[in-house]
């Protein structure tokens, strides 16, 4: 028996411009859904990088300031009433002295001769007070001769120091230092070779200024002082801004004001 066969016939067909359509802007909708996602995690990591830049700076900074102003001589740390700047005398170096032997323009150290050059500074019992203050030289004299090493003597200048340190302290100082906020230029500068003594505020013609840090907002001091034989506590707010990160940081820094 012979089998028929019937042929099946096959249909093309293609898209139709109403199909292209809806897929172009179905793939329209989702591209621009993925590039907002996407743009929105790029910002985010620039940010989070500019920041993390930003405060890494900042702590830097406040870092050395901070070691700066613990070193400061001690009743020296001083803040402008508009708190753009504070002014500190750094010491040099320093030791104790014989009291028994304590002359007008000299006095014998006990131990080793500490560092020191011809015209830095003595300063002795500093209590930032009045008759009292290294700023109105009161408690400064300039040492205008080398020391006798083998007497372990000192000499200076001037008339003799108004009050005697009950702990036989001294300090070898040379000149005062400032941090400044200079926000009109975006940046917290330090100002050094500051001369002594020197009026509040400071004069800081003939000083050397260097950037310590740029890209800063917001800057600020305030100082709130102890009593003698504690510490008064220092406040410094930096602010740093740069391509869309901003970092703020505080620091309280603890003054030893023992003279």
């Amino acid at each position: 028996m012979r089998r028929k066969f019937k042929k099946t016939g096959f249909l093309m067909r293609g898209f139709t411009l109403v199909e292209l359509v809806v897929v172009i802007t179905v793939t329209a909708i989702i591209g621009g859904i993925s590039s907002t996602f996407i743009r929105h995690s790029v910002i985010a990591y620039v940010n989070s990088e500019a920041y993390y830049e930003l405060a890494d700076r900042a702590d830097i900074s406040l870092r050395r300031m901070s070691r700066d102003i613990r070193n400061a001589l001690p009743n020296s740390v001083w803040v402008s009433p508009a708190g753009d700047f504070v002014q500190f005398v750094p010491i040099k170096s320093g030791g104790r002295y014989k009291q028994d032997d304590f002359g007008a323009n000299s006095m014998r150290v006990l131990g080793d001769l500490p560092p020191m050059a011809i015209n830095d500074q003595l300063v002795i019992y500093n209590l930032g007070i009045q008759g009292a203050d290294v700023y109105n030289g009161d408690t400064l004299r300039v040492i205008n001769a080398a020391p006798d090493v083998s007497l372990k003597q000192m000499q200076f200048a001037g008339n003799a120091f108004p009050l005697s340190s009950p702990a036989g302290r001294f300090y070898v100082v040379n000149r005062a230092v400032a941090y400044v906020c200079d926000l009109p230029n975006r940046r917290l500068l330090m100002v050094s070779n500051i001369a002594l003594p020197s009026a509040h505020p400071a004069n800081f013609n003939g000083a050397n200024a260097s950037v310590v840090v740029g890209d800063v907002t917001g800057c600020s001091f305030t100082y709130s002082e102890g009593v003698m034989q504690h510490t008064g506590v220092m406040t410094a707010q930096l602010e740093l801004s740069r391509n869309g990160g901003v970092a703020r940081l505080v620091n309280l820094i603890n003054v030893v004001n023992s003279p």
